[in-house]
Formats: structure tokens, sequence, C-alpha cells
């Protein structure tokens, strides 16, 4: 009985995740599973690094750790599919907790089709998240050299640049006014996480900003493999 109180109070006094996506940027993977299916009905689609989240009853969720949705037990770093036998994939906030990102995008490009498409998503301006490490960050630069193997149809910023700034507002008031004392940084997450989130809520006006992409917190790519 209070492991069951204290699991939600845990939750609740949790800090509040310092970004925010408008609902645009927040259906761009659901589109995109909608738009594979409406074109091949029976497309074999994978959710690569998926966790608890099942996004469409159609799609199969492949994780490291077996959870509650995983319906494949794989490594991103040798997937256990046959060449070419995958329509699409869907890849969100999994490729930078990976230690060899460059064999995972080899791997992803190894199982899809010709003319297969995935729809990434890639951090650049985010504090540590491990799960369990945390490895690298992309600049635009860096994901075109991560995917050379591949057509990229379009690059968007999936979380902009005033869910950054919220995300080093959290984290750094957290450090400074913890003294160096863990416990009042884990209360300064969590005070400073909540006035976090008016910040950034200015992404409503910058998601879509021209230079957004030099300070983005993250983004969201369309990718084709070549036939």
């Amino acid at each position: 009985m209070g492991d069951g109180i204290m699991k939600p109070l845990g939750q609740w006094l949790a800090p509040p995740h310092p970004t925010f996506r408008t609902r645009e940027s927040e259906s761009l993977p659901f589109e995109f599973i909608q738009r594979i299916l409406s074109s091949q009905s029976d497309a074999m689609i994978v959710n690569m690094g998926s966790a608890w989240v099942r996004l469409h009853e159609q799609v199969f969720n492949l994780d490291l750790f077996m959870e509650s949705e995983v319906d494949i037990q794989g490594d991103l770093l040798a997937l256990p599919f046959e060449d070419s036998s995958i329509d699409a994939i869907v890849c969100t906030g999994v490729l930078e907790h990976v230690s060899d990102a460059y064999l995972a995008a080899a791997e992803l490009h190894r199982v899809m089709v010709p003319g297969g498409q995935a729809y990434i998503e890639l951090p650049w301006m985010q504090g540590i998240h491990a799960s369990p490490h945390d490895f690298q960050r992309w600049t635009p630069e860096g994901y075109k050299k991560l995917f050379e193997g591949f057509e990229i149809e379009y690059v968007r910023v999936a979380t902009g640049p005033a869910s950054a700034l919220a995300w080093m507002f959290q984290e750094t008031l957290a450090l400074l006014f913890s003294f160096r004392n863990e416990t009042l940084y884990k209360i300064g997450l969590r005070v400073f996480g909540w006035l976090a989130v008016p910040i950034s809520w200015f992404d409503f006006f910058l998601e879509k900003h021209p230079n957004a992409k030099s300070i983005a917190s993250g983004f969201a790519l369309l990718l084709r493999k070549p036939v």
C-alpha cells in the first residue's frame, strides 16, 4: 500500500521535462506511419528502440530491453532482420544512446528495402540523459555525415531553441543553488524545472524560424534508402 502511494507521489515530484513540441512536430512520426500504411497496407514497419511506447497497432516494437510493449528484443548494432526486409523505420531519441551510431545507421540501411523510408529524431542542444548511456549529439553537418548512405528528404526542427534554453536554465540554476549538495540539486531540478516550462513555450514561435537549426534542441529527419 505504501509503495502504491509513493510511486505516483514520486512521479508527481519528478522534474518536468523542459521541452515543448508543437502539435505539428509531435504529429510527425504518426503522419509518417499513416502515409506508409496508406500506400502499402501490409508494410513492415519497425519502431527501433521503442521502449514501452506503441505508436500504432501495425508497427512492430524493437528494443534492447524487454518492456511491456516490446515485440522483438534486439540490438541496433546487430539487428535481427534479413537484408532488405523492412519497408519503413521509426527511430526517435535512440541513436544518442548507442555506442556506435555509424554502425547503427549502417544496420538501418542494411535491413531497409530499396526505396524504403525512415523517420529519425536526433538531439542537438540537449543535456545528458543516459538510458542507460548517452554518447553523442549531432549538428546539421554531423547528421549528414551519419546518414550519407541515405537520401535526406527533409530535416525539420523537432524541438526548438527555447526548449534548449529551458533545459540549460533548469540544469544551470539547479547546479548554482545546490552549493554542491546532491539533495539541494535534486530539489533544484524540480523547482527550476517548473520555472523553465514557460520558457520552452516560446518554441511555438521559434520552431520554424529559418535560423532555428543553429541551436535547436533536436531534429526530425525523413530518410530514403536509394533504389
